[in-house]
């Protein structure tokens, strides 16, 4: 593919509304976003990158596509420098922008490029369900497919997560996965198959269970309707996927062959990203991970087998390092001050990718409760917002907003974060 250029033209043109008029329209803004969505049936309205694949502490795509909307123009580059599994991303393209996202994850990062080629507007969405009905139709149950899948030694990984019965039907969607050639087929089954993983694990404890690698126990295994869960997932997947490209606008096929053209989805750390040029980005929209809260890596245990990643290679172990605020490193000593480090590293670089007058905008945790793990991230966090203004980054406004009751309930983690900010920074 080819990669982003460092064009005199990308550095001079700013592509954002201006700041005192755009801080006016964020300020009426219910960050909240309970309300039933105001969209109309026939405009563009956020794509929900969560609805096609569970990954722990995303945030909601209104945040994202509300701020693009208000503080870019169409074509303005925007970047996700801890991109998940590419919400911004999405956003900036179906709002006309061009999109740029960093992630150290290899299954988020196979998830948004899997994700790009479905957003191909030539794809006859119709002919595409009709091949996946017929394909399902090909299963058996009462053939064994599981013996043909567990010499890989990953997948046999998967056999302890997973009743026989439920293996046998994922090892089918394995192998037919493995042996497609059609690439926007292909695309497809890695979403859904990768989405229903967890699903159908027997492991229902939730996703810290996964995390730690906690088996479930011989009474927690069940059956699962695998081929069924598969089957309703890429459905909806499809259909969502179709239902937002009918309202892009006309310039749409043109700027997805452009992207399509280029490496725009990159495996790499935001502390060393060295292939996108400074003074670039217009705007970047991004949730920094939160300090000793979620294991992003390793909650996508059984994705990183199914997709050939081992958590103890240098592939696997490899994302496990670079990952920033892991809850994993909560019992280490030193895990708030490398926290604190890690992210000013990363804000020093994400200011020099930011054009002189382009925006930052950070959504971060606002911790309440008076236990000293609170208090000492309370701490952390004004301390690393506090220091934007060393590398240029201007705080000009802030938003707060109070999290669902059922994301909070989710996790005991999650049980005294009641509320996140939206910091606005304009770089000077």
């Amino acid at each position: 593919m080819m990669k982003l250029k460092n064009s005199n033209k990308n550095m001079e043109n700013l592509l954002v509304n201006d700041i005192n008029e755009s801080k006016a329209t964020l300020k009426n803004i219910n960050w909240n976003f309970y309300q039933k969505s105001t969209f109309s049936p026939h405009e563009v309205r956020p794509f929900n990158c969560r609805r096609h694949h569970w990954f722990p502490a995303t945030f909601i795509p209104e945040i994202p596509f509300t701020l693009i909307e208000v503080l870019t123009l169409p074509n303005a580059v925007v970047y996700d420098p801890f991109a998940g599994i590419g919400t911004t991303y999405f956003q900036a393209i179906i709002l006309n922008r061009k999109p740029l996202a960093t992630e150290i994850c290899r299954v988020a990062v196979e998830y948004m490029r899997s994700l790009f080629i479905l957003f191909n507007p030539k794809i006859n969405f119709d002919d595409l369900k009709e091949k996946f009905n017929k394909m399902l139709k090909g299963f058996n149950p009462h053939e064994d497919y599981i013996s043909d899948v567990l010499e890989n030694i990953l997948i046999n990984e998967l056999k302890h997560w997973y009743s026989e019965k439920t293996l046998n039907q994922l090892s089918f969607l394995f192998i037919k996965e493995a042996s497609c050639s059609d690439k926007v087929a292909k695309a497809a089954m890695r979403i859904s198959i990768s989405q229903i993983l967890k699903t159908a694990s027997s492991q229902d404890r939730g996703w810290g269970c996964v995390a730690d690698n906690v088996l479930p126990k011989k009474e927690q295994i069940k059956d699962k309707e695998v081929v069924r869960l598969f089957e309703n997932h890429i459905s909806i997947l499809l259909e969502d996927i179709s239902e937002h490209l009918r309202y892009v606008d006309s310039m749409y096929g043109q700027r997805y062959k452009e992207l399509a053209g280029m490496e725009t989805i990159l495996y790499e750390d935001i502390r060393e990203c060295k292939m996108i040029p400074d003074n670039s980005v217009d705007l970047v929209v991004t949730s920094p991970p939160y300090p000793n809260m979620t294991d992003y890596v390793t909650s996508q245990r059984l994705s990183y087998y199914f997709l050939g990643f081992d958590l103890v290679d240098n592939k696997g172990l490899k994302d496990r390092n670079l990952e920033i605020g892991a809850r994993s490193k909560r019992s280490r000593k030193d895990s708030i001050a490398s926290y604190c480090k890690d992210m000013q590293k990363a804000n020093e670089v994400i200011s020099k990718k930011i054009k002189r007058g382009g925006y930052a905008c950070y959504v971060m945790p606002v911790f309440n409760g008076d236990n000293e793990n609170n208090r000492n991230r309370k701490r952390i966090i004004h301390k690393v917002i506090s220091s934007m203004d060393e590398y240029d980054l201007i705080k000009e406004d802030e938003y707060e907003r109070v999290l669902p009751q059922i994301r909070r309930s989710h996790n005991i983690k999650w049980a005294t974060l009641e509320r996140e900010k939206i910091y606005l920074f304009r770089r000077a």
